[in-house]
C-alpha cells in the first residue's frame, strides 16, 4: 500500500511532501511522539509542588484535580513546539488545519464513516473496562473529575476543547505519523506508534498511583486511536474535520468537572 499520508497530508504534491517529511530529524519526530506525556507529568509535578508549598494535605491528589487546567498549558506548549518544527520545514501550523476543497464530498463521506464508528469505539471500552475494574464505570469517573472553584471549571469549558482540538490529533496524525512513514518506510505501520501514544498518554491525565486507574486510562482509547489513525492515514485531508469533532467530544470533560463543582 502506498504511503498515502506522506503524499497528501498538508503537502502541495507527493514528491514535495515526502521530501519535507524526510527532512524532519528523528529527534524531532520521536520527541513530538512523547512530548505531550512528558509535559503532562512535568506539569503535574510542578502543580503538586505548589500545592505542597501552600500546605495541601495531599498535594499529588490536589494537582490531579486540576489536570484539565495544567493540560491546557501542556497543549499550548505543544502547539508552540509544533509550530517551530513546521517552520523549520518551511511550513506553517495552519497548514495542518487547512480544508482541501478539491474533493470536499469525498472527505465528508470519510468523516461520516469515521464518526459513526468512533462513538461506540470510544464509549464501549471506557464502560467495559470500568465495569471490569471497579464493578461500575462510576469508579473511574469519580477519580477523574473532581470539584474545582466554579469559575475555573466554567473557564475550562470554553478553553480546553479549543486547545485540545488544535493540538492532539494534529500532533500524532498530522505531524508524527506521516514523518514516521516517510523517514522509515513504515507505510500503514506508521499509525501504530502514533495511535499507541495517543492512547497511553492518558495514563498521565492525571497520573494516579492506582493500578486500576492506570490500566483503565492506558487502554480505554486504544480502539478509538487506531480507528481515527487509520481514517487519517487513508484520507489525510479529513484531519481538520476530525480534529474539530474530537474537540467537541472532549468538551464533555470540563462539563463533568462543572457538574462535580456545583
Amino acid at each position: 500500500m502506498p504511503n498515502i499520508a506522506a503524499a497528501k497530508a498538508g503537502a502541495p504534491s507527493a514528491g514535495e511532501g515526502a521530501f519535507r517529511f524526510r527532512r524532519a530529524t528523528s529527534l524531532a519526530v520521536w520527541g513530538m511522539l512523547f512530548l505531550r506525556s512528558g509535559l503532562a507529568i512535568g506539569l503535574q509535578i510542578l502543580v503538586a509542588a505548589v500545592a505542597w508549598l501552600v500546605g495541601s494535605a495531599d498535594p499529588w491528589r490536589a494537582s490531579a484535580d486540576w489536570w484539565l487546567g495544567w493540560f491546557v498549558v501542556a497543549n499550548v506548549a505543544n502547539l508552540g513546539v509544533l509550530r517551530w518544527l513546521l517552520h523549520r520545514e518551511g511550513r506553517r501550523l495552519r497548514d495542518l488545519y487547512r480544508i482541501r476543497r478539491h474533493d470536499l464530498r469525498g472527505d465528508l463521506r470519510w468523516v461520516a464513516l469515521a464518526l459513526v464508528l468512533a462513538g461506540p469505539i470510544g464509549f464501549l471500552p471506557n464502560l467495559l473496562l470500568g465495569q471490569a475494574l471497579w464493578g461500575s464505570a462510576q469508579g473511574s469517573q469519580d477519580l477523574s473529575f473532581r470539584a474545582l472553584p466554579l469559575v475555573a471549571a466554567i473557564s475550562l469549558v470554553m478553553i480546553f476543547p479549543v486547545v485540545q482540538a488544535a493540538s492532539e490529533l494534529p500532533t500524532y496524525f498530522g505531524y508524527v505519523m506521516p514523518r514516521f512513514g516517510a523517514r522509515y518506510g513504515w507505510g500503514s505501520g506508521a499509525m501504530i506508534p502514533a495511535a499507541a501514544m495517543l492512547s497511553t498518554q492518558h495514563i498521565f491525565l492525571p497520573f494516579l498511583f492506582d493500578w486500576r486507574f492506570l490500566v483503565w486510562r492506558g487502554l480505554m482509547f486504544v480502539p478509538f486511536a487506531l480507528w481515527v489513525g487509520f481514517v487519517i492515514y487513508r484520507r489525510p485531508t479529513t484531519l481538520p474535520y476530525l480534529a474539530v469533532a474530537h474537540g467537541l467530544l472532549d468538551a464533555s470533560l470540563p462539563v463533568m468537572v462543572v457538574l462535580a463543582s456545583v
